[in-house]
């Protein structure tokens, strides 16, 4: 990168807050991803403020220099893999909690992470109820970007469903607030849906590339008193999808609703079971974990009750194990990451949604992908929300077995088309979606104009949604 660029940089930020250091460099290259290629950048700039972003997008527009955001750089899926001599716009300094109680409602910067925000708000008995499977180092302003779900989705959704409005520094340097805050004269955020189309919207789940978010505001609600931990057993996909379908439309207040098969939570529990306190068990051919949490106990005891009678209905069987469904919940800062990272493979993923009713499709589709190249895979899912289901395969590879690695690659690229063939949606419509996606190019053709529209210079995280 050009020193002229550099210096110019140094006067936003300071010079403590810029470097072009190469080990720096290499630390940005990368993502928490175990299957992206590393990319070294030109630059890092760490603004501190909303202000300093706008000056720093006009320089890289000025200069045409491509740009990627980055908060904790826990990204599983390529986002934050800056272009080659690019700048990468770091912006865990933006720390700001603002919390407007009565509203129940929280604005945050966006370098504040989940776990920041959980300890904060636990001290006035709120919660923000959706969390990533990478909470203690992900932003939430950068959840946002990617719609991302986890621990909560099963009853509200992905992370966009909370959010109330963003600010947002537009390319160009412009700065934009969204929802009810834009009117300058708001008492805080309580409407998303506000003065026309959802404009909040278009930067949720839009990967950085129509603009850098650095305030986002929350929904947040009270905090659960009361919670009921189970596991439920299955002899086919099909009676543990109806049982799910079935904890929905009797309004169970399921807060994290999990689905595995047999092998794939044998896989876990040998790795972490014993460390987790969960006993040894015989797991059925499906298997599941359920957490109902309520801030009243006679509510939670009836959804409980009402579920295990829903669990018999549908073919199934009360396993009664409450370990995993606790550790999944109260631990959800932690054990997710902790499940995929210690066998210590490198693995490829492809989170997508399906209908509750689908699950078994996605499913046997990745197997029949791992049968056909020969590699050691599994998936497992939760339920997300009003009537989806969220499915996370993890294709695991040797780093130093470059045909191995090949075969990862093939199967992955192979596994997006078919999948999106049995009605799958992206979780995030990443790069490597763009090949498989067909019947959408009115759809992709908008997203190009969207894109032009607002990033004339193409600067913005160039090809991370679907490869415009």
């Amino acid at each position: 990168m050009k020193k002229k660029v550099i210096d110019e940089l140094s006067k936003i930020v300071g010079e403590e807050f810029i470097s072009t250091r190469p080990d720096v460099l290499l630390t940005y290259s990368q993502s928490a991803s175990l299957a992206s290629d590393p990319v070294m950048p030109g630059a890092v700039v760490r603004p501190a403020n909303n202000e300093q972003v706008s000056e720093i997008l006009k320089i890289a527009g000025e200069n045409k220099i491509p740009v990627t955001p980055r908060s904790g750089g826990s990204s599983l899926q390529e986002e934050v893999i800056p272009e080659p001599d690019g700048l990468v716009i770091e912006l865990m300094r933006l720390k700001e909690i603002t919390l407007y109680k009565e509203l129940r409602s929280v604005t945050v910067g966006a370098g504040v992470t989940f776990a920041e925000l959980e300890k904060y708000l636990k001290e006035h008995d709120l919660i923000l109820p959706v969390y990533p499977e990478s909470a203690l180092v992900c932003s939430v302003a950068g959840n946002v970007s990617v719609n991302g779900a986890g621990p909560g989705s099963s009853l509200y959704g992905c992370i966009g469903e909370l959010v109330l409005g963003v600010e947002v520094v537009l390319p160009d340097g412009t700065i934009i607030t969204t929802g009810s805050e834009a009117n300058p004269h708001a008492s805080g955020p309580y409407q998303r849906y506000s003065f026309g189309p959802d404009i909040t919207g278009l930067f949720i789940g839009s990967l950085g590339s129509f603009g850098i978010i650095t305030k986002v505001s929350m929904k947040v609600y009270k905090r659960y008193k009361y919670y009921d931990y189970n596991t439920f057993g299955f002899e086919t996909h099909e009676q543990s999808e109806k049982f799910m379908v079935d904890i929905k439309q009797h309004d169970i207040n399921g807060i994290f609703t999990s689905l595995y098969e047999g092998p794939v939570l044998e896989l876990f529990m040998d790795m972490i079971g014993e460390e987790l306190g969960i006993p040894q068990h015989e797991w059925p051919f499906s298997t599941v974990s359920m957490t109902i949490g309520s801030v009243r106990e006679d509510l939670m005891k009836s959804d409980a009750e009402l579920a295990k009678k829903l669990c018999v209905k549908n073919g199934g069987h009360v396993i009664g194990i409450s370990q995993l469904p606790k550790q999944e919940w109260s631990g959800r800062l932690w054990f997710f990451v902790r499940a995929c990272y210690v066998h210590g493979w490198h693995w490829r993923t492809l989170y997508h949604h399906q209908t509750p009713t689908n699950a078994h499709e996605s499913i046997e589709e990745i197997r029949r992908v791992m049968n056909k190249y020969g590699f050691l895979g599994h998936t497992a899912g939760f339920a997300t929300g009003h009537s989806s289901f969220n499915a996370y395969p993890h294709l695991y590879f040797d780093p130093q077995d470059p045909e191995d690695e090949q075969k990862i690659r093939d199967g992955h690229n192979e596994l997006a088309k078919t999948l999106f063939k049995t009605g799958a949606v992206p979780f995030k419509l990443a790069e490597y979606w763009s090949d498989a996606i067909e019947g959408m190019d009115s759809y992709i053709t908008l997203l190009e104009l969207v894109k032009k529209t607002i990033d004339s210079q193409k600067i913005m995280s160039p090809r991370k949604l679907a490869g415009i």
